[in-house]
């Protein structure tokens, strides 16, 4: 965690940052999509375009899914809007990237079988992300999951 939390300036101090907020509901990976192709290509960072679109596909699809707010306590005539907050962010080569849901329930990487048609989001987060936690958000209500992808270094030549 220690790592983690010496890269959070990316996300508190960023060169560029871009923040989005959606209704949480099956267009939200969609749009989350999009608006990180728009704020990285706008950032000259396009060679982190697929490590970061599928990372964020992955975090808002299971924000949705499994992100909203706990029905206890609530009465079926609350007018509660389950809402995702995506923040991208820019700072010295690496993309940071996070996503706030309403569950303060961590994310559980599963193993999916042979044939499962999903549950191998977070191995993907995983295999794409140079690394990625997730902690409780400030009033612990929520939760905010945090991936970073840095831009690999040129080998030096003569």
């Amino acid at each position: 965690m220690d790592r983690i939390e010496s890269l959070s300036s990316i996300i508190s101090a960023p060169e560029h940052q871009k923040r989005l907020t959606l209704i949480s509901n099956d267009r939200a990976p969609g749009m989350a999509r999009s608006f990180t192709r728009e704020a990285l290509t706008a950032w000259g960072v396009e060679d982190l375009l697929d490590q970061a679109m599928l990372i964020v596909s992955e975090l808002t699809t299971n924000a949705e899914r499994h992100g909203r707010t706990p029905a206890d306590g609530r009465s079926r005539e609350d007018e509660h809007v389950d809402e995702i907050t995506l923040t991208i962010a820019l700072q010295a080569d690496v993309v940071g990237i996070e996503v706030e849901d309403n569950s303060p329930e961590p994310p559980a990487p599963r193993i999916a079988s042979l044939y499962a048609s999903s549950g191998r989001g977070l191995q993907l987060v995983s295999a794409a992300a140079d690394t990625w936690a997730a902690c409780p958000t400030e009033d612990g209500r929520g939760k905010r999951v945090i991936a970073f992808v840095r831009r690999p270094r040129s080998p030096i030549t003569s």
